[in-house]
């Protein structure tokens, strides 16, 4: 079977040919009107089935559309607070995408911004165009740029009275409330056939704020219909259930202008060419009744018989029909008059049919290996990357720790010091890269738990307080006492921001001091903004290097990397994360005067604290119950570190290299809790917790925390954990101190009354 699937095309090939041949070679005395239709049936189904897999390859980026048009609708992308912004990635978007014909966002108050193709002033050129109300009068503003972003020509539009709320993509998108398709139809800026995918779009509060249309050209379905050889005279078209022409190898017939200028789709009756005319209607089934399989019909045209296939597409995106006719003398005629001339040459068209289908598919079968090889590399490196560098990293400073705590001599205390510091220097380096790379590939989650501000503000100023006495300068941390108490977010990355801009002050300033403060501003919908400002004593940067600072592996002065040391992605990636919070980061600074860095962040505020401070309040009284926890994890090195972790502890610890033989001890150690490597031998993480959630089912016992370990820092492990059953998720490498706190947070007794 795998044999078929790779030299496919070649088998085609040579089953068409050897089709054709066979007929030459029956004789005249089953060359009855019923085998050869049964014959010709086999030929034309071949074609259509290719010329099936064809249109559709062509119709995948579509769908890949379908996935922008909902991640558009998802993010803050679109916005009319930020158009020029939103204009600015919808021109990044068409460059990328050939097949994207434009993108536009509508808003529920009638504004309209755009960005489509256009040759109307330079051949693959853009028309944007923006209908804005300002102070109660509308703007129409429409500009025509190169594909470089030039302008051209701007010109506003008094007079336009374009209203997005009445299109159809608009009206549709809202009744189905999610991510729909349009019928085909021709597009007005390229006078191209195509269709929409469009979405609503709502705010945090969940309030609509409009819809965004992404349009995808189809035309190339005629050009490949252009191409398709069918016999002699045969030809291939698609209609859709309404009899509107979608595809047909003259792109011109497409097109019918309608008494109002506008340029529409053809109906399958109002084409020039009558065989095609003839063939759709031969089709007894009525369109809106899409066949479930090919249906095979007969007509004649100027007396000569034809054969027709209508094929469905597989795809229910697409409810339209691939329609294939051919005359019946075209593969027929002249086996009937000479066919031992032909058995020669249709024997040599085998052997060449043949070579040529297996040179195609070979060449074919490469290129798309090599894509799938290119596609699932650039997917698996990051894992790969994490997996190797975070592995032996959580041995190194698992061990340093210990090795803090194992009471050390003076000078044992200054080595151990500096396996730390470059330690974490080293794992800082990672998490840096790390991170850019998944904000880059779009592969980096935003946690929403929540947490205090305050409390996160002072943790990462006491992380500076030794640095900043030991340089002689100033450590100051100002909190606007009427921060909210909660917010909803990431803590993570707001602490990860801080820990950045703080370090950099601390490190660059040498007398004076580093002044943290923060604020906030209310907003709508219970959102507050976060306003916090890093304001230092130090160099201060040019007014010309401030903006080249936030990218990446660029820093104000390039003796600084070798004086300081840094990658110079930390601010790079505080940027990152600053604007995935729907917020922003900037610098004030010049030469001799020091800088100040202020980033904003929008949170959701919860206002009822009540019950996290209940949940606490028993905390310190559950932290001296001894647990029974089972780590399963098939590094030796890494399970003998954890031994030492929880040597001093009440706990008690047993050990599993692998899934099935953690099941076993499971079963009879009920522990408290478990700690589950994601990648093992024998039996991974996923099967391993899949198995102990049916066996409680089986058994009856509520669920034992399972917390899945991984060394995996990308998008899609911590859901494929939890979906496989696992209670929560933590990334190597781990502290003492952090597989300690959790021990104590997440583990229950052995009633399991607490989970």
């Amino acid at each position: 079977m795998s044999y078929l699937k790779k030299w496919w095309l070649a088998i085609c090939f040579i089953s068409l040919t050897v089709i054709l041949t066979a007929i030459i070679i029956i004789p005249h005395s089953t060359t009855s009107r019923e085998a050869l239709t049964g014959l010709a049936h086999d030929i034309m189904l071949n074609i259509s089935s290719y010329t099936l897999d064809k249109s559709e390859s062509y119709l995948r980026p579509a769908e890949n559309a379908a996935e922008l048009t909902r991640f558009l609708a998802d993010s803050n992308i679109v916005s009319s607070a930020n158009h020029e912004k939103m204009i600015r990635y919808f021109s990044e978007q068409l460059s990328l995408y050939r097949q994207l014909s434009g993108i536009y966002y509508g808003t529920t108050k009638g504004e309209f911004f755009m960005v489509a193709r256009s040759d109307n002033k330079i051949k693959n050129g853009l028309l944007s165009k923006t209908i804005l109300f300002e102070n109660g009068e509308r703007k129409t503003t429409m500009t025509w740029t190169t594909a470089e972003n030039k302008v051209l020509q701007s010109d506003l539009v008094p007079l336009d009275k374009y209203d997005p709320r009445k299109r159809p993509w608009f009206i549709d998108a809202l009744m189905a409330n999610d991510v729909i398709w349009t019928e085909p139809y021709i597009f007005f800026t390229s006078q191209k056939p195509g269709i929409t995918t469009a979405s609503p779009v709502y705010d945090d509060s969940g309030k609509l704020q409009g819809v965004v249309g992404v349009d995808i050209t189809i035309a190339e379905l005629s050009t490949f219909l252009s191409t398709l050889t069918i016999g002699q005279n045969g030809k291939a078209f698609i209609v859709d259930t309404n009899g509107n022409v979608v595809a047909f190898p003259d792109l011109e017939a497409l097109k019918q202008t309608s008494q109002n200028n506008k340029v529409r789709l053809s109906k399958i009756n109002e084409l020039s060419d009558a065989v095609c005319r003839k063939a759709y209607k031969s089709l007894s089934v009525h369109p809106e009744q899409l066949p479930q399989e090919p249906v095979f019909t007969t007509f004649e045209h100027h007396g000569a018989r034809y054969n027709a296939v209508f094929t469905p597409f597989k795809n229910t995106h697409w409810p339209w029909i691939i329609g294939l006719y051919i005359p019946e003398n075209d593969y027929l005629g002249e086996i009937k008059e000479d066919y031992k001339f032909s058995l020669i040459t249709a024997a040599l068209a085998v052997l060449l049919s043949g070579l040529i289908g297996w040179a195609v598919a070979r060449k074919l079968n490469a290129v798309k290996e090599d894509a799938i090889a290119a596609n699932h590399a650039k997917s698996q490196f990051l894992a790969v990357m994490s997996h190797e560098i975070r592995t032996p990293m959580n041995v190194i400073l698992g061990t340093t720790d210990l090795l803090k705590d194992s009471k050390p001599r003076d000078d044992q205390k200054k080595y151990i010091k500096l396996l730390d510091n470059a330690g974490e220097g080293l794992l800082s380096l990672i998490n840096d890269i790390l991170d850019m790379s998944k904000v880059e590939a779009g592969l980096l989650d935003l946690e929403s738990i929540d947490f205090n501000p305050s409390k996160i503000m002072r943790q990462s100023c006491n992380v500076f307080e030794h640095s900043a006495a030991q340089k002689g300068i100033e450590l100051a941390c100002r909190i606007d006492g009427k921060l909210p108490d909660l917010v909803k977010g990431d803590p993570v990355r707001v602490k990860q921001i801080l820990l950045n801009l703080i370090g950099n002050a601390v490190k660059f300033t040498d007398t004076g001091g580093v002044y943290v403060q923060a604020g906030y501003k209310p907003l709508s919908s219970g959102n507050v903004e976060l306003k916090f400002e890093i304001q230092d004593t130090g160099p201060g940067i040019p007014k010309n290097r401030q903006h080249a600072i936030f990218e990446h592996f660029t820093q104000a002065d390039s003796s600084i990397t070798r004086e300081y040391q840094g990658t110079g992605l930390g601010l790079s990636i505080s940027k990152k994360l600053c604007e995935m919070m729907n917020g922003k980061i900037s610098v004030s600074s010049s030469p001799g005067s020091g800088s100040t860095f202020t980033f904003t962040i929008t949170m959701k505020e919860v206002k009822d604290s009540s019950a996290e401070g209940d949940s606490h309040k028993n905390l310190p009284e559950n932290r001296t119950l001894p647990r029974k926890v089972l780590l399963i994890e098939d590094n030796k090195s890494n399970r003998l570190l954890f031994k030492h972790f929880i040597s001093d502890s009440p706990h008690v610890m047993k050990c599993a290299s692998n899934g099935e033989e953690g099941i076993e001890i499971y079963k009879e150690f009920q522990p408290d809790i478990i700690f589950m490597d994601i990648e093992m031998p024998v039996m991974d993480g996923y099967k391993a917790t899949e198995e102990i959630r049916d066996w409680e089912r089986i058994i009856g016992l509520s669920p034992v925390p399972i917390i899945a370990l991984s060394a995996h820092a990308i998008k899609g492990t911590a859901e494929s954990a939890r979906e496989a059953g696992c209670s929560s998720y933590m990334t190597k490498p781990i502290t003492k101190l952090q597989f300690l706190e959790r021990i104590e947070r997440d583990s229950q007794t052995n009633n399991r009354n607490h989970y």
